[in-house]
């Protein structure tokens, strides 16, 4: 007997049962004409199906349990949204059910009319201890037929990201550069010093940043110093600049920094030091302020990603990775992994919530042709994907297929997978 009630609706969804010579317990004639709607919210499980029962055709709603004896369990009797249930669809009748007026409910019992490969598909699927419940089926799925799977999937994990950013939208009051400069700073951290600098995105609004758009100087020195980097006492030309600087724009504008101690170097290469970062981000500032008002504006999906390219970061990091620690020449910008770090977690992020709340399918699709023309990410998950065959070939592919792994294959939401109803049927 099928005890899983989600295996059940799944059936019932997508009529895997024999659906002709149909008789209730009782031994009336049924014929499905509608299965109904799936409520996955309070209430029957199914609204407004269509079930001829005898000589009569009934509208209503469908209840399905693995046992008829959970109607009461749950305490349906209790609730009168169940009393327009023209159908209780159960694995095992094993007692008849009643709604609050007294009149029976018919009952269809379902389990022997469903083919025995649906379950066994099933119980492989969920009692496996791969890496995914389809680790050792996934090959054999059509390759086409996955990747409309992963469109779906990867048109959820824009959705699921819009909606945090909405949030933030209303914070800033609806401001689209202000959103976009924190989330932005919050993308540059990488993790590890994401939250310090989404703090100090915070600190220093952008308008401020835009007063002196005209002078490098002062925006290094801004970024640094409320930053915490310039809170002692520093030995190179170029850092005693920056310091003198800033005490005199931490008075003007009445600015607070952080403390230094936010900021992790610890398990990072050079490349990845806070202070790197922190200067492309100060030349990113420098060469485009309020970033996203062009971005909306620009159609050519290759000047998008130039914007990031070719950060000109001050020459003195060319030679250092921290304020007074000279290192070997090396001329250091964002690195091709970092950009595209960016453009699929913020940019793209940015032009589909834009479209999606301004009604604007351009930049959904715009969006969409970012992550399409940029490299697929590598990462544990993408790597284990391709060995179980499973091949990413852009950054559209390898966020799908991470959102399919967290929100599906790790909950064993096969059901709702629509690689794993393909695998169900098998």
């Amino acid at each position: 007997m099928i005890q899983n009630e989600d295996l059940l609706h799944y059936i019932w969804k997508f009529r895997l049962y024999q659906v002709t010579d149909l008789k209730s317990t009782s031994g009336d004639s049924l014929e499905v004409i509608r299965a109904g709607h799936h409520n996955y919210h309070a209430g029957p499980d199914f609204s407004n199906a269509k079930i001829r029962i005898g000589d009569t055709i009934w509208a209503g709603n469908v209840e399905i349990h693995s046992r008829s004896s959970d109607w009461y369990r749950h305490q349906h009797q209790l609730d009168m949204a169940y009393d327009n249930v023209i159908l209780h669809v159960v694995a095992n009748h094993d007692q008849s059910i009643f709604r609050t007026d007294g009149t029976e409910i018919t009952v269809l019992e379902i389990d022997k009319l469903i083919p025995q490969a649906i379950s066994k598909n099933y119980e492989e699927l969920m009692a496996g201890l791969n890496w995914i419940p389809c680790e050792k089926k996934i090959k054999f799925v059509d390759e086409n037929y996955i990747n409309i799977c992963l469109s779906r999937v990867l048109l959820e994990r824009l959705e699921e990201k819009s909606e945090l950013l909405e949030k933030l939208l209303i914070e800033v009051k609806g401001n689209w550069d202000e959103a976009f400069y924190i989330t932005l700073a919050r993308n540059f951290g990488f993790k590890i010093n994401s939250l310090p600098f989404e703090m100090l995105a915070r600190s220093i609004p952008q308008s401020l940043l835009a007063r002196y758009k005209d002078r490098p100087l002062q925006i290094e020195a801004l970024i640094f110093g409320q930053a915490g980097f310039l809170d002692h006492k520093l030995n190179d030309t170029y850092p005693q600049l920056l310091r003198n600087e800033y005490r005199f724009l931490q008075i003007k504008h009445d600015l607070r920094p952080l403390d230094k101690y936010l900021w992790k170097f610890m398990r990072l290469r050079p490349h990845n030091f806070p202070s790197i970062r922190l200067a492309q981000f100060a030349a990113l500032i420098i060469r485009s302020n309020h970033l996203f008002s062009e971005l909306i504006h620009e159609r050519d999906i290759k000047l998008i990603v130039h914007r990031f390219n070719n950060l000109k970061m001050n020459e003195y990091w060319n030679t250092h990775y921290r304020f007074d620690q000279e290192s070997a020449f090396f001329k250091l910008t964002l690195g091709k992994e970092a950009i595209n770090n960016i453009l699929i977690n913020t940019v793209a992020v940015f032009l589909f919530t834009f479209g999606l709340k301004t009604g604007s399918e351009i930049h959904q699709e715009r969006a969409f042709m970012l992550l399409e023309s940029l490299k697929t990410e590598h990462n544990s998950t993408i790597k284990r994907f391709h060995e179980i065959g499973v091949n990413s070939i852009n950054a559209a592919i390898s966020q799908a297929l991470i959102q399919l792994k967290k929100s599906y294959c790790d909950q064993k939401k096969c059901l709702s997978c629509g690689i794993g109803v393909k695998l169900m049927s098998k």
